[in-house]
């Protein structure tokens, strides 16, 4: 018996209306899951974007979005009108991206329906992005994805080996708020200013980094200003004004290093004056740098110095001296030369400026190492900081500051160790207490054993006795002031 004669027996008294029922009823079923699926999905998505966004926003633009269906990585969503999805589109792309690669996947793409056109039904829908007008990261628009783009970051700036320290915590703190959270933008623009070589560009480039590895498909572009400058003037030169315009103007974070070059270059100020409306306007984030304040900057368009008043102005001060051992150490580390401790105490205390001068310190160091066949050491040190035309400081130790307040005194530095308890020694070993806690790095613990290895409440009590003789006597404030200056 053939499979067919075998198959029409078994045909044989089936009731034929059963199971068409039960076909359509395993399609419906299909359905109804497929459909509860898209919408526990879409209202995860929207409680993302609504973290992200005003209220306003959320309620104008993303409560009317009603998705109808999703197959083969693509989502039809109802919109009320054409202008409303461009608007979302040019607006809010980067934000509705990040949501589907998290909730729906990486190649999801999302397609408009606009509902209210009923006498047009063709024109109604909109047609997804050609093929040629996606860049890899899914939908873009047009013009966009014409340009050769590149976000000009430095992979080695980053978050993690930023050394903080007092002199830049606020700096460090506000960055990594911005880097962490691109989409709430109330510190807008974020602007970081202080002297050369502090570690503004590291910071602003590690903000860029962040993003992109925790958000890849938002468009981040790193510029200095004489480089948006360069490419001014090369649009007018080319005729090409528009693609530079468009450039800078649909990023989702702009990244612009040492403003202080727009001075004096009104036409070019007025281009950025534009640049940095259209970008605010759309709630994308501005992270500029400095090396004043914006208000104490010559010759910059006062709607400009206005605009940068909008958000939020951190500084970043020359590194204390705690900060300048961790920098030395973590720089010297990362090239894989090992400095006795003695060695990056005298750089730290020696190169005070800028984090820069001491890894140029470490630089000439690592060539005198590996090339001129020498150990690290404080003698060599002292020679690269010549030849860099650095002027080291003396080398303050306690037993320094015992000479210098035992002949102040007329006293043996020994009679300070002593044990007596008479005024005449008791007052000057305090004040030498209260100097070596002020000019060195010395614990309590290590002043205490200079001094007849007291212990460091004693040390403490004898410190603040000192401060407050300083405070409230002249012949002892005298007494210090011309200790100190010899010391120095």
């Amino acid at each position: 018996m053939s499979l067919f004669v075998k198959f029409l027996e078994g045909m044989k008294g089936m009731n034929y209306t059963d199971l068409f029922k039960e076909i359509t009823t395993d399609e419906n079923d299909s359905c109804q899951k497929s459909k509860t699926e898209l919408e526990n999905r879409w209202k995860k998505l929207l409680r993302f974007i609504k973290n992200n966004v005003s209220t306003h926003i959320f309620r104008t633009w993303f409560i009317p979005l009603r998705p109808i269906k999703y197959e083969n990585d693509e989502i039809l969503v109802e919109v009320p009108s054409q202008f409303y999805c461009e608007w979302i589109d040019q607006h809010y792309y980067s934000l509705i991206r990040a949501g589907l690669e998290r909730f729906f996947s990486a190649d999801t793409k999302l397609n408009y329906q606009v509902v209210v056109d009923t006498t047009n039904p063709e024109e109604s829908k909109i047609k997804p992005p050609s093929s040629n007008e996606q860049n890899q990261e899914g939908l873009r628009t047009k013009i966009i994805q014409n340009l050769d783009y590149n976000p000009n970051l430095a992979k080695h700036f980053t978050f993690d080996n930023f050394v903080v320290g007092d002199s830049n915590q606020f700096a460090y703190s506000s960055c990594l708020a911005v880097a962490k959270n691109p989409f709430d933008t109330k510190y807008n623009p974020l602007i970081i200013y202080g002297n050369t070589g502090l570690g503004k560009t590291h910071l602003i480039q590690a903000i860029g980094n962040h993003i992109l590895i925790n958000y890849p498909t938002i468009r981040v572009l790193y510029s200095t200003s004489e480089n948006f400058a360069n490419n001014f003037i090369d649009s007018l030169k080319n005729n090409s004004m528009n693609e530079f315009v468009q450039f800078y103007r649909n990023v989702d974070v702009l990244l612009i290093d040492d403003i202080q070059f727009f001075q004096n270059k009104g036409k070019i100020q007025e281009h950025f004056f534009h640049t940095f409306n259209t970008l605010h306007q759309a709630g994308k984030q501005i992270v500029l740098t400095s090396d004043k304040q914006p208000k104490d900057l010559k010759d910059l368009d006062e709607q400009l110095i206005s605009r940068f008043q909008w958000g939020l102005l951190v500084d970043i001060q020359p590194p204390e001296l705690e900060t300048r051992i961790a920098i030395t150490k973590m720089k010297s580390e990362k090239e894989g030369l090992e400095l006795p401790q003695d060695v990056v105490e005298f750089i730290a205390q020696n190169v005070t400026s800028n984090v820069r001068e001491i890894e140029g310190v470490i630089v000439s160091l690592i060539a005198q190492v590996a090339f001129g066949n020498k150990k690290p050491s404080i003698d060599l040190v002292r020679e690269i900081l010549r030849m860099k035309h650095i002027k080291t400081a003396k080398i303050i130790t306690i037993d320094k500051i015992k000479s210098a307040v035992a002949h102040f005194f007329n006293l043996n530095p020994s009679d300070l160790e002593s044990k007596s308890r008479k005024k005449e020694i008791v007052v000057p070993r305090q004040l030498a207490m209260y100097i070596a806690k002020e000019l060195t790095n010395s614990t309590l613990e290590a002043i205490g054993r200079h001094f007849g290895n007291r212990d460091h409440t004693t040390v403490l009590h004898s410190i603040n006795i000192a401060e407050r003789n300083i405070l409230i006597d002249e012949r002892m404030k005298s007494a210090y002031e011309f200790i100190t200056r010899k010391l120095i």
